[in-house]
């Protein structure tokens, strides 16, 4: 016959096993709904900015519209718009993109020096990134 104090150890030790088992990682819990939750459907960002024709010291308005499956994503993580003065490759400016409620993501620029810039947005929604680029001129 196994004596009490033994007994009522191995009955913790089952317990706190049990107890242990059904504690799981929330955090990869949490991960794995996400990913399931999203689509593997690419997201499609277009990328422009109003005026079309800019001089210097228009200001300029830059905005992104995200969708992803013809449905227009408003919950987008981060949006960056990069520009890069090409007469300068090593040097670049980054504005940060805010919702506008309906659907599309803006931020806005006065530019000082007429020349060829890159703009680049950089979009992380649902799980992936998308990077697109054009190339903006500014007139004198």
């Amino acid at each position: 016959m196994i004596k009490p104090k033994i007994l009522r150890g191995l009955i913790c030790i089952v317990m706190g096993m049990t107890l242990a088992g059904c504690a799981g990682n929330n955090e990869e819990d949490m991960y794995m709904h996400a990913a399931a939750d999203s689509s593997m459907v690419p997201i499609k960002v277009e990328l422009s900015w109003s005026p079309e024709e800019i001089s210097v010291n228009d200001k300029v308005i830059f905005k992104a519209v995200i969708s992803q499956d013809g449905e227009v994503v408003e919950d987008a993580k981060e949006v960056i718009f990069e520009i890069v003065d090409n007469a300068e490759p090593g040097k670049s400016t980054q504005l940060k993109g805010v919702s506008d409620g309906e659907g599309a993501y803006i931020s806005e620029r006065t530019f000082e020096q007429a020349g060829s810039y890159t703009v680049t947005s950089h979009v992380t929604a649902r799980t992936q990134h998308s990077m697109p680029s054009k190339e903006l001129t500014v007139q004198p």
